[in-house]
């Protein structure tokens, strides 16, 4: 093959994956690559929230002040691109022994255990996540147990030069 036709199969071939890969996660309203004023825009107009705040540059905190809803949206942003999303659900032993057997039937064994105890101003802070590898996506669940309540979250993200995943 001329060389000329090799750059054009293997831009073309190229141009095939790239569609796949562009989309790594896509959760209720929001998808990775999504622009910070867009996840903004869908926050305000659809989703409810009693707050949304903007923590940092790269991120914003979707809340409600009812903590009996356990409605809570972070994300994540690399130059101001949607990058990781994480939310709380309900805690329970229940929740997440269903929340890994889904996983694992769904991606298999999970590519990253992670399990800790801290001391915290309060008292101890003990922490369980596994994580799984699905393409350029990692997706996890976090099981955090304080001294006074415990929290669980579910995380996507994707690789990027912001910051290492998956972040525990």
């Amino acid at each position: 093959m001329s060389r000329s036709l090799n750059l054009t199969l293997a831009l073309s071939l190229a141009g095939l994956a790239l569609p796949g890969l562009s989309l790594a996660f896509q959760v209720a309203d929001f998808e990775s690559g999504m622009g910070k004023k867009e996840v903004m825009e869908k926050l305000i107009t659809q989703w409810n929230f009693d707050k949304i705040e903007e923590p940092s540059a790269e991120t914003i905190l979707a809340y409600d002040v009812n903590s009996e809803l356990n409605r809570r949206y972070l994300f994540s942003f690399c130059k101001g691109k949607l990058t990781g999303f994480e939310q709380d659900i309900k805690p329970s032993l229940k929740a997440l022994v269903i929340v890994i057997s889904n996983y694992t039937q769904k991606y298999g064994q999970p590519s990253r255990v992670y399990a800790n105890t801290h001391v915290v101003s309060n008292g101890e802070k003990n922490v369980l996540g596994l994580f799984w590898k699905s393409g350029l996506e990692h997706i996890g669940v976090k099981y955090t147990i304080l001294p006074t309540t415990e929290q669980m979250s579910l995380s996507f993200e994707v690789n990027n030069l912001c910051y290492p995943t998956p972040r525990f």
